[in-house]
């Protein structure tokens, strides 16, 4: 699904995004670029550029972490949005189809939801 690619994890606390980086990489991830947030990831974009995957953190009141939602959305990068706030999806309506993941989020439900995006996306 994810063997040899590049994912991007945009997040600030670095316990989650090692936990999803290790998650990522015990399914042949090529390489993971942590950034912990939007600006620290466009510093960066030469190694993400063509990444497969990004897992972003994604709030209601950090408009630009949605603003980089939507710029990777516009680029065919499939996102999974990772959030505190259950009530992220009808805010931000224009996310229906962005699988969002309630923070912490298990290594099992990245995988179920990784398996999802991919599927839905072969279709």
């Amino acid at each position: 699904m994810l063997s040899g690619q590049t994912a991007l994890i945009v997040e600030a606390q670095y316990l989650i995004a090692l936990d999803l980086q290790i998650t990522l990489e015990d399914l042949g991830v090529g390489k993971v670029v942590i950034a912990q947030n939007p600006a620290h990831a466009h510093e960066m974009a030469q190694d993400w550029l063509d990444c497969g995957l990004a897992i972003v953190e994604v709030e209601r009141e950090l408009p630009e972490h949605v603003a980089l939602v939507g710029e990777l959305l516009r680029r065919n990068i499939r996102v999974i949005g990772l959030t505190a706030d259950s009530d992220l999806p009808q805010h931000l309506s224009w996310l229906a189809t962005t699988p969002i993941l309630l923070k912490p989020a298990s290594s099992e439900s990245v995988l179920k939801t990784l398996s999802e995006l991919f599927a839905a996306q072969n279709e």
